[in-house]
């Protein structure tokens, strides 16, 4: 099959969309032929569990409607002592006696008869209900076990694997590892010059190595954290006595009172996650420039006109006073494209134009212009040298890490709908996450030149890979005093040529409490101390060893 790598927004609703919901479905029920589950008896169990649940729901609104009768009768009660109260406090002169005779009379019918239907009708029929409904609930929860064991087979056939097998079978250009091993990390160290992961801020969540006609790229999820501020507020209210002259003349006082407020900011620590793409590839080899999205998705056809008229003249202007100052700034004669794609401060024309062609630049503005198929412009594209870096908004959304958890269930169609719903979404996720990568072709048509790789790695995958596993047990490291989300860093130790034994470290912080006295001038005149109470964060440290197998990185 011939595939056109350069248009990837129409590849994808010409053809790739459509071809992945048929793989995926197909892919469906090999799963279910090899577990070996029986559909037609889960259906049937399913449809019992639900012929009961709607039972429960039945039982339990006339349980909750007898319980209000209930409550509304003792009320009743309650209203008709007081009322009598109420009278034979009123009338109780001997002239009045008639009276409270016959307000003690409706009283006791009144209670008597509410007590008859407490005791004689209500009462029954809760308890009965109560039996019905424990029957019912225990009915369920056996039919829920037997439905469990049904799709056991199928549940133990998920691994997180899938969806990147999938999309391959879909998508052959990409090519996915197995794991993130020490081969591609020192490829993309030492021939991309990937950086290490180093930073005590950020650690590896997920990672996801793979190729693309032999250059190399990986999918990063990562934690990250910095230390931001946290305003905590106190309060004080305080009391003082005014005089004034009132309206007679006369001088007079009058009790005031204020709330003081005040405020103490202290370090806090922030985290928040994002995922990334980082692709190695030796065309253009020297060129450096960053982008940010447009903001075109929020904008009408006509707003976006509008746009790349008033940024085609900024960039004019640019160009103008560039060449004044004696700079290599030449606008490319695409003003739709520098418009929207907006990489000015690239650092060589000739490599940049070499990169995006027209060809190029075509794609590229349809899928920062597109709003139905893909996801717009949502994406940063950070190229440095060799190493060209994509942030897409669109895939912090997504559980890039396939959890194969996440399909479980008892009921084998919504299993399907699940299984199904995810793998179309991460296949387009993924797909356009690429996709600015894929509309160039100068990335598609070029090859790595051949590297040496080194007869023996110090370990059997990379360090990246070690944080993600390290991640996936976070909580045997986690010092037991930290209140916050915690960095994993890890250091390899050694291997024995089947495992990796990795000392992981745990960053958090533990909260102190403190208060601080801070003064406040007051409406009347004087100063006072308001005490504000706020958290102070101390750094804290958990540790412990790891062992990770490549087949636990297979499985897991």
């Amino acid at each position: 099959m011939q595939f056109s790598e350069y248009q990837p927004l129409a590849e994808y609703k010409n053809r790739y969309g459509a071809l992945h919901e048929k793989n995926v479905k197909s892919h469906w029920e090999v799963l279910v032929a090899e577990s070996g589950i029986d559909e037609m008896a889960n259906r049937a169990t399913v449809e019992q569990i639900n012929e009961t649940q709607t039972k429960i729901d039945s039982n339990d609104s006339s349980l909750r409607t007898n319980k209000t009768m209930r409550g509304w009768l003792i009320f009743l009660i309650i209203l008709t002592v007081c009322v009598s109260a109420f009278f034979l406090i009123k009338f109780r002169d001997p002239d009045s006696i008639h009276i409270m005779v016959i307000v003690l009379l409706l009283a006791m019918a009144v209670i008597i008869v509410a007590l008859y239907l407490i005791d004689s009708k209500l009462k029954p029929r809760m308890t009965s209900l109560t039996e019905v409904l424990a029957e019912l609930n225990e009915n369920k929860k056996k039919l829920t076990e037997e439905a469990w064991s049904q799709v056991a087979p199928l549940n133990a056939l998920f691994t997180r694997h899938i969806p990147a097998r999938l999309m391959e079978e879909t998508y052959p250009l990409i090519d996915f590892d197995d794991c993130f091993d020490s081969k591609r990390f020192d490829y993309l160290q030492q021939k991309y010059k990937l950086g290490d992961n180093f930073d005590i801020n950020q650690s590896t969540l997920f990672v996801k190595s793979g190729e693309i006609k032999g250059n190399p790229f990986c999918i990063f999820k990562t934690l990250n954290h910095y230390m931001g501020e946290m305003t905590y507020y106190g309060y004080k209210t305080i009391y003082w006595t005014e005089y004034y002259i009132n309206s007679e003349g006369k001088r007079s006082s009058r009790r005031v009172s204020e709330t003081l407020s005040a405020k103490v900011t202290a370090p806090f620590p922030e985290y928040y996650e994002t995922t990334y793409i980082i692709y190695g590839n030796e065309a253009a080899p020297n060129l450096v420039f960053k982008r940010k999205p447009s903001k075109t998705n929020k904008m009408t056809d006509r707003e976006i006109r509008r746009f790349v008229k008033r940024e085609t003249k900024r960039i004019e202007k640019k160009m103008e006073k560039t060449v004044t100052q004696g700079e290599n700034f030449t606008l490319m004669g695409n003003g739709e494209f520098e418009s929207l794609f907006g990489a000015l401060n690239r650092n060589n024309e000739v490599e940049f134009r070499l990169l995006f062609t027209p060809v190029a630049q075509r794609e590229i503005v349809n899928l920062i212009k597109d709003k139905t198929v893909g996801f717009g412009d949502d994406f940063d594209f950070e190229k440095t040298c060799m190493l060209n870096t994509i942030r897409p908004e669109h895939i912090n959304s997504l559980d890039i890490t396939c959890d194969p958890k996440m399909y479980y269930h008892y009921d084998v169609a919504e299993i399907r709908r699940k299984f199904v719903e995810f793998n179309l979404l991460f296949f387009r996720s993924v797909y356009f996450a690429f996709a600015p990568l894929l509309a160039i072709p100068l990335y598609q048509s070029h090859k790595p030149h051949e590297f040496i790789y080194k007869d023996v790695y110090d370990s059997i995958v990379s360090c990246f890979e070690h944080e993600r596993a390290a991640n996936r047990e976070a909580s045997k490291f986690i010092h037991p005093q930290s209140v916050t989300r915690n960095i994993l860093k890890t250091r390899h130790e050694r291997s024995d040529g089947e495992s990796d034994n990795v000392a992981v470290t745990a960053y958090g912080y533990r909260i102190e409490k403190k208060c601080t006295s801070v003064t406040v001038h007051g409406g009347d005149g004087k100063y006072h101390n308001v005490n504000v109470g706020w958290d102070k964060y101390i750094s804290v440290q958990g540790s412990g060893n790891l062992y990770i197998t490549m087949n636990d990185l297979l499985t897991q």
